[in-house]
């Protein structure tokens, strides 16, 4: 997932939302919208539990997020061509919603990111 702690909300990828068996067609829009890299749009959102579950070597840690998980889905009025290259470029990220819950340390020198619960 792409860390972004500019964004307020954690997505997953209409791609990899896919590769884990769901059906994003049957998934709701939400009833706002969001920016993205190509602009506006609308997120769909997965509505039951879902939990992130974080592993390291020495640990793990399970978040529970059973308010709406939102979906970068691609709008269905682009071309083939468009389709597969944002399927392909769009990453999942990683917002604030989920970042928040965690005490993070940035080391720039080491290109590394620590999140502590």
């Amino acid at each position: 997932m792409l860390i972004d702690s500019g964004s307020v909300f954690s997505a997953l990828s209409e791609k990899e939302a896919t590769l884990m068996g769901l059906d994003c067609s049957l998934l709701p829009e939400s009833k706002r919208k969001a920016v993205g890299f190509g602009g506006l749009f609308t997120p769909k959102i997965i509505n039951r539990l879902v939990i992130l579950t974080f592993k390291s070597n020495k640990e793990e840690h399970k978040i529970r997020c059973s308010n709406g998980f939102r979906v970068t889905c691609i709008s269905p009025s682009v071309t083939s061509e468009e389709r597969e290259k944002l399927l392909r470029f769009t990453p999942s990220v990683l917002g604030m919603d989920i970042l928040g819950k965690f005490k993070m340390y940035m080391d720039k020198n080491k290109v590394e990111l620590r999140l502590d619960s």
